[in-house]
């Protein structure tokens, strides 16, 4: 009988560093058959488990990557490992991705706030493999700081097959090379507005979920075609301990991601 608490121990063969306070860790990990908004619980002897979603693109057997943020004793030992060193891996959990079927040859618009991109990831890989998949991609991605800007040596490439417009809190240290805004995520919307008949993939913290909630409304979206990742409530992954409980739903079991059509009149949702 299988044993659904047991992770698979899997080797550590690449880290690069992401930012100031992030790192993607690539595992020997073969033959993971996973969708995009999926995730895995990791796990270190002693330090606990958490989930984190999954960085590389489903197309890619060799490997899997995942983005960590250093914010608690788990991430902060994850971030001393080095290559060679080993982890658990419990997955790919999650029965709620990105809706890829109900929208290739659509307009897309993701908008990611903070570590948020971190996911999303490899939902811009998939999309950027087949310029069939969706009619046009634009991403908005919000961060703090410049110090804080995930994959930014990506930007380049992903701007050959995506519009990416990148907005910071805080007006940058550094020279960027590529165009950015001063200011909250949600100005975008007004500076470089979203297209008609687009789809929503949004994923970020629950305040940037609100307000982008909000200017997508005015914008006309409806609510079938707005779709929020809610991974962070999760804990065990599986539907056990009910920590990620929303209405009727599990959001490890149900989720990640969720239409706002079937979550919206579940209060205190974002």
């Amino acid at each position: 009988m299988e044993n659904i608490y047991q992770p698979q121990v899997v080797k550590i063969i690449k880290i690069d560093n992401l930012a100031l306070d992030a790192k993607l860790f690539r595992l020997d990990y073969k033959n993971l058959k996973f969708f995009p908004g999926q995730f895995v619980d990791v796990s270190i002897p002693g330090f606990g488990e958490a989930p984190f979603g999954l960085a590389s693109s489903p197309t890619n057997q060799k490997y899997i990557e995942i983005g960590v943020r250093k914010v608690g004793s788990l991430t902060t030992k994850l971030h001393e490992l080095k290559v060679g060193d080993k982890l658990g891996v419990r997955g790919p959990l999650g029965q709620g991705y990105w809706p890829l079927d109900k929208i290739k040859k659509r307009n897309v618009l993701i908008v990611a706030g903070g570590c948020g991109i971190l996911p999303c990831r490899s939902l811009i890989l998939w999309a950027q493999e087949g310029a069939q998949k969706f009619k046009d991609i634009t991403i908005y991605y919000g961060a703090r700081e410049c110090g804080q800007l995930y994959f930014e040596k990506e930007f380049k490439k992903w701007q050959q097959k995506s519009n990416l417009f990148v907005s910071l809190d805080t007006k940058p240290t550094k020279k960027l090379d590529y165009g950015y805004q001063v200011g909250v995520i949600t100005k975008l919307f007004k500076t470089n507005p979203p297209l008609k008949g687009s789809v929503a993939l949004v994923i970020g913290p629950p305040v940037m979920a609100r307000f982008v909630l909000k200017e997508l409304k005015v914008l006309g979206f409806t609510d079938e075609d707005i779709y929020f990742s809610l991974e962070r409530r999760m804990e065990c992954g599986i539907g056990i301990c009910q920590h990620c409980a929303i209405g009727p739903y599990y959001v490890c079991q149900d989720g990640p991601v969720f239409c706002w059509a079937d979550i919206k009149n579940i209060p205190d949702i974002l």
